[in-house]
């Protein structure tokens, strides 16, 4: 992310950056606290540095879980929902991991939220749901019915087929047929 945002300050030498710092020791938490976290850290870098009327514009590129947690955050930001421009995600698992065709992935994911005890790894397998078993109560459904995305002018969802780790149609936002994920 640091290659990234170095890029774009060369292009663009008047653009501010925040480079994320409140949840990096707290990845195995809750996606939902995590975005809240980000949304104080984000609201706290605005009154520091964009007195008054001076922010023009905020876009948001987040990778892997951080686009999770960006999307958590947005329902916190509200009050900037007019200055929204771009939202750019990389292998985001934004549908989570529920059809992940990857056995190793798997395997290894199933050690780390059993070990580490990881909320976040269980509400991206999206085994999170209450005890009716009902899909619409898990973290990531919420999420997607959660305001926020459409505030942006633009989204890029990236994606790559070689991304053994965030499934290609989950990163895209795009729905396939079951079959199609496995073959």
């Amino acid at each position: 992310m640091k290659m990234i945002k170095n890029s774009i300050a060369l292009v663009f030498p008047e653009v501010m950056f925040l480079m994320s710092a409140a949840n990096e020791d707290q990845t195995e938490g809750d996606i939902g606290e995590m975005g809240a976290r980000l949304a104080q850290e984000i609201n706290t870098h605005i009154q520091q540095y964009c007195p008054g009327n001076s922010l023009a514009k905020i876009s948001i590129i987040a990778h892997s879980l951080g686009g999770l947690i960006s999307r958590a955050a947005l329902p916190h930001l509200e009050e900037h929902k007019s200055k929204m421009f771009n939202f750019i995600t990389l292998s985001s698992p934004h549908m989570g991991y529920m059809f992940n065709s990857s056995t190793i992935i798997d395997a290894g994911m199933w050690f780390l939220k059993t070990w580490k005890k990881s909320i976040s790894l269980e509400q991206m397998k999206m085994t999170d749901y209450d005890s009716t078993g009902c899909i619409e109560s898990c973290f990531l459904f919420k999420l997607s019915q959660e305001k926020g995305i459409e505030w942006f002018k633009n989204i890029i969802l990236v994606s790559s087929y070689q991304d053994m780790y965030a499934p290609f149609d989950s990163a895209r936002i795009q729905i396939s047929n079951k079959k199609d994920l496995l073959a």
